[in-house]
């Protein structure tokens, strides 16, 4: 059974659009403020990722851009085109980034309209949406044939064994995935080029042994605490999920 934090609302209903965009605003506005550090090594981790794609100019499409922080870092790529649900997080975006093109949109609804991107990006938005499997299909109806997805989300394995997430919002869906999950929701129209997880973390059930303080420093005696928290990494024990995928060619 899923956690209780692991929900959408308490009698299992759906909060409206209307909810959800009030919800999304007002949190955008709060805690996209400033860029903390989970927040940063995420968009530091995308960056990476779309570097070593080595795309000339590329046409990219950020999925749930907020307040626009990662919009902004896109830039140096190519031409940027951001779209969130929360209409007034987009216009903060617009205002604080000009150089990007911001779109107020539900995406679950319907793909962007008229462009097809070269990459989508997204951090942190798939646990968000009620219908995940539609939100994969309509990041496919993005892309130009061969472009690519680079997809951040929260690991369930993780999440739900931490003790500081906050209660679920009015108007917040929550639905947190496992790799085994993310791999089948991508499957269908990606080729997964790489899948891996970042960022250690948690306190609760076993978790509260492997990220033991105590059982760390003795450990970092013998293997850098680099080694260490790579390790958990590749052990699928990073709190945030991480997809390289390609959208195939036709005919191949």
């Amino acid at each position: 059974m899923a956690d209780k934090k692991d929900s959408t609302m308490t009698d299992g209903s759906l909060p409206t659009l209307e909810k959800q965009r009030l919800y999304w605003n007002s949190w955008d506005l709060e805690y996209l403020a400033t860029v903390d550090a989970p927040k940063a090594g995420q968009m530091d981790a995308a960056i990476k990722l779309l570097r070593s794609l080595n795309l000339r100019q590329p046409q990219i499409l950020e999925v749930g851009c907020g307040i626009g922080w990662l919009c902004q870092r896109l830039l140096e790529f190519g031409q940027v085109t951001g779209v969130d649900l929360a209409d007034e997080a987009v216009a903060e975006a617009r205002r604080r980034f000009p150089g990007a093109t911001f779109v107020a949109a539900d995406f679950c609804a319907a793909a962007s309209p008229g462009t097809r991107f070269d990459v989508v990006v997204t951090l942190g938005t798939l646990a968000h949406v009620w219908d995940q499997a539609r939100f994969m299909e309509n990041i496919a109806a993005s892309l130009k044939p061969g472009g690519y997805l680079i997809m951040f989300t929260q690991n369930r394995l993780v999440f739900s064994r931490r003790s500081d997430v906050a209660p679920l919002g009015d108007g917040q869906i929550r639905h947190w995935v496992t790799m085994r999950e993310l791999r089948a929701l991508a499957a269908p129209h990606f080729n997964i080029i790489r899948a891996f997880t970042i960022q250690p973390s948690g306190r609760l059930g076993f978790l509260r042994i492997v990220n033991s303080a105590k059982l760390n420093a003795v450990l970092s005696l013998v293997v850098p605490r680099t080694t260490l928290q790579s390790l958990k990494e590749r052990a699928g024990l990073g709190q945030t999920l991480v997809m390289l995928a390609q959208q195939p060619q036709p005919g191949v």
